[in-house]
């Protein structure tokens, strides 16, 4: 028995993020936002020279539509 998301091709991800991108088009708006918040992802970075920590600078990916 072989999962339907492998037959087509798909990696587990691709499958778990379809699936969850059409959970969160249907949940009810104040439901939404807060699912729609913990989907966010950020991340910082600082460079380290001589062993002390540079400035943090926030990288943003660009949102994929």
């Amino acid at each position: 028995m072989s999962f339907y998301w492998r037959e087509v091709g798909m990696t587990y991800l691709q499958y778990a993020n379809i699936t969850a991108r059409a959970l969160r088009s249907v949940l009810k708006d104040e439901f939404k936002v807060q699912a729609l918040k913990r989907e966010e992802q950020y991340l910082k970075m600082a460079k380290w020279t001589a062993g002390k920590q540079g400035e943090n600078k926030l990288l943003i990916p660009e949102i994929e539509k």
